[in-house]
């Protein structure tokens, strides 16, 4: 009814101030937080929300109620912490009923809000407890969405997508342990390993894909805590064996996406991840050159198809000398990827005809 739409629409405003009020209040008063009292009056409100089945069914109310959350979480952490269990139920469960995209957004902040020793102890936790209670929302989660992209296909599930592979993104940074408790963490590579090309070029969704592989694969290169080291070093093994399962297609993805498979926007992520493959495969390597599994996949990415298919100025020349420019930026370390990510542009630009095989020459001498 008009009613009902017009009471919709006043909710939804009334969220999105709310929750720009709670951004701008983060100061205390001796002991007392500022939203203390603000919290109480509002608390009965949002678990009203929660639970109006119109409300539930409104993805714009849920995202902004999902927003509001989000940033409770920043501003009062330990008023928040108490309740934690119960909010992520009810996300959980909306999720399940909407896939509304911005549940996963709250997870990601919850994630991140949860390196805190603060929230821990407030949600009644400690660090083994709270690495079980996010390793099993991280499984339940991926199941879920896995199997909608399943029934759906992934060109139709972009921004699910897109926010799952955020959600792992800050998992990898913030609570690795939990990540790697998940018996799903080999689907979820894979799944990021197709989406690269099944997204069809999609940008939120595939770069989202990308800055998670890029990441994953290149952890060695990413400024983390010491603790946070331990965990991934633990893991290296699995790293390792994932990326031998799935470099090779990754790199064939990476190089067909810059030479016409993608929008020119994706470049940049396309050559980080593809540089992180090749820095984590020669750091491996006993003597710190490309390896012959590098090379036969970058080979491989150079003579592909579909590569070919893309774009009639890629002669075997050019791709022999991009693999040699590439291979030896590589052997220079993380120092060279500024460098390596421009080889890829000309890279791509030859591909386009906008540029002359010259252009690699600068690279070749130098």
């Amino acid at each position: 009814s008009i009613q009902v739409e017009a009471a919709t629409q006043t909710l939804i405003s009334c969220l999105g101030v709310l929750k720009q009020l709670i951004r701008f209040c983060d100061a205390s008063v001796g002991e007392t937080h500022v939203l203390t009292d603000v919290l109480t009056v509002v608390w009965p409100c949002l678990k009203d929300i929660s639970t109006n089945s119109n409300c539930r069914r409104n993805e714009d109310v849920l995202s902004r109620l999902f927003g509001v959350h989000s940033q409770l979480l920043n501003a009062v952490p330990t008023l928040i912490g108490p309740h934690f269990k119960d909010i992520i139920s009810f996300v959980v469960q909306a999720y399940e009923e909407t896939f509304c995209a911005s549940a996963l957004d709250y997870v990601s902040a919850a994630a991140e809000s949860f390196d805190s020793e603060q929230i821990v102890v407030a949600a009644g936790l400690d660090e083994q407890g709270k690495s079980a209670l996010f390793a099993q929302l991280f499984s339940h989660i991926y199941q879920c969405t896995f199997a909608y992209i399943q029934a759906k296909g992934p060109s139709d599930c972009t921004l699910v997508i897109k926010g799952l592979f955020e959600v792992a993104q800050r998992y990898l940074l913030f609570c690795p342990d939990a990540l790697f408790q998940c018996p799903e963490l080999r689907s979820l590579f894979s799944l990021g390993t197709a989406c690269l090309t099944e997204c069809e070029g999609e940008i939120d969704s595939t770069r989202s894909a990308l800055v998670f592989l890029a990441q994953f694969i290149g952890w060695k290169s990413i400024h983390l805590p010491a603790s946070k080291v331990r965990v991934l070093r633990n893991f290296s093994a699995t790293i390792d064996n994932l990326l031998l399962e799935h470099g090779e297609t990754i790199t064939k993805s990476c190089i067909g996406g810059i030479s016409g498979g993608a929008p020119q926007i994706l470049w940049p992520s396309l050559s980080e991840c593809l540089f992180a493959v090749m820095l984590h495969i020669i750091s491996e390597s006993p003597s710190g050159e490309p390896n012959p599994v590098l090379q036969s996949w970058l080979r491989s990415a150079m003579t592909d198809n579909s590569l070919l298919n893309n774009s009639q100025n890629i002669t075997s020349e050019i791709g022999t000398s991009m693999i040699q420019i590439l291979c030896d930026l590589a052997k220079q370390g993380v120092k060279s990827k500024a460098k390596a990510k421009m080889v890829m542009t000309d890279f791509g630009k030859i591909a386009k005809g906008e540029t002359t095989p010259e252009a690699l020459h600068a690279y070749s001498i130098s």
